[in-house]
């Protein structure tokens, strides 16, 4: 056994390091938590903010407005309008079954008709 003193430190009220049961779970004094670890109901402050469902919806309703504008994205529609031009085009182009000439037009004769030019009557053409 030993024998001498010890210092303890300076010494403590007595209720220094007691939470009295008055102040669990009330306002000013210590949260308490439910079975699930969170505060319980009583003790959570009143909160003025949407749901995520809410905002969600505000916010699917919102970009959809937006994108139904017809001043929004204006680059992106002439890039649309530009390439839907060309599709057209190749589609023309390339899409088309041209089997025999559609038209023809032939000069026999100029009469009746006024044209600018020099008459090539070996060919039945207007050269220019």
């Amino acid at each position: 056994m030993a024998y001498g003193s010890f210092n303890a430190g300076p010494g403590k009220a007595p209720d220094e390091d007691v939470v009295r049961t008055n102040q669990i779970g009330v306002p000013g004094g210590v949260a308490t938590l439910d079975a699930d670890g969170k505060l319980s109901e009583s003790q959570r402050p009143a909160v003025d903010a949407y749901t995520k469902a809410e905002t969600d919806q505000r916010i699917s309703a919102a970009m959809d407005a937006h994108n139904g504008a017809e001043n929004a994205h204006s680059d992106i529609r002439a890039s649309v309008a530009a390439m839907n031009a060309s599709i057209k085009a190749i589609e023309l182009k390339f899409g088309t079954n041209v089997t025999k000439n559609p038209f023809s037009a032939t000069f026999g004769s100029l009469d009746g008709l006024a044209v600018a030019g020099v008459w090539n009557a070996e060919q039945a053409r207007v050269e220019f």
